[in-house]
């Protein structure tokens, strides 16, 4: 029997780096410091100008703060404990939870239809069930966690 190879779901640049983008904030905003775009450019690999596409999207579903000025940059709106995944996902891309469906102008709609109710409908449901239980604080503190794995493992004892 052959392994089936993983194949990754599609997701969005835009949401990706999103995603990426409250994390480096959440995780650098402690005490109501705020984080440039320049400082999350230069941490995360992004481009400064995409990130300016993608940070007033997070600002406008008010996820993120923006404070103008010499120090100026962004900060997160609540506690990180109340802010979802789907939020994030729903403020970059909003058609990522909807509804996924085959296209019923098949001459077998009967099984179309079939298809839809038993698989993309529960599909669907699911992913916006998961994605609303998992908060930026779980995804922060499991970031933070990899990160001390990671400098543990490069730790050198004289």
């Amino acid at each position: 029997m052959k392994v089936p190879m993983k194949v990754p779901m599609k997701v969005p640049m835009k949401v990706q780096l999103g995603i990426m983008a409250m994390i480096d904030i959440a995780t650098n905003s402690q005490g109501g410091r705020v984080v440039t775009t320049t400082s999350i450019s230069k941490r995360q690999n992004i481009s400064p100008k995409y990130l300016e596409q993608i940070l007033p999207a997070l600002r406008l579903a008010m996820l993120i703060r923006s404070q103008k000025g010499s120090n100026g940059g962004y900060i997160i709106t609540k506690p990180c404990n109340q802010i979802t995944l789907k939020d994030i996902i729903n403020a970059l891309d909003p058609n990522i939870l909807s509804d996924v469906y085959f296209d019923t102008n098949n001459k077998n709609s009967t099984m179309i239809d079939t298809i839809n109710d038993d698989l993309w409908n529960n599909m669907t449901s699911y992913l916006q069930d998961y994605t609303e239980k998992i908060t930026l604080k779980d995804i922060c503190d499991d970031y933070r966690q990899r990160l001390d794995n990671q400098e543990a493992q490069f730790m050198y004892y004289i």
